[in-house]
């Protein structure tokens, strides 16, 4: 029974399959076709959002804005406050 079933699985394998298909060489250029317009997308959207004027400026206000402020030294600036963990039930000891 399981030889019989076997037989015609192949059977119809071998009248279903491609045949004269390379399925290796499709995958690779449908890869290299992937990569190429992946690569071409990421360098379009990053110069788009480089040249874009209110970027370059919000760019340079966050760096004004978050320089090292003379003011304070660093020991008078608030710290946050630390979270202490929660105690280990009793049931684990």
């Amino acid at each position: 029974m399981i030889l019989r079933s076997a037989f015609w699985l192949c059977v119809g394998f071998a009248l279903v399959a491609p045949h004269g298909t390379d399925f290796g060489a499709a995958a690779a250029q449908v890869r290299d076709q992937a990569m190429t317009a992946g690569t071409q997308a990421v360098a379009q959207i990053v110069v788009d959002q480089a040249l874009d004027e209110s970027t370059l400026k919000s760019i340079g206000a966050k760096l004004v804005s978050s320089s090292p402020s003379v003011v304070h030294p660093m020991q008078d600036l608030p710290t946050a406050a630390f979270v202490f963990p929660r105690p280990r039930p009793a049931a684990m000891g």
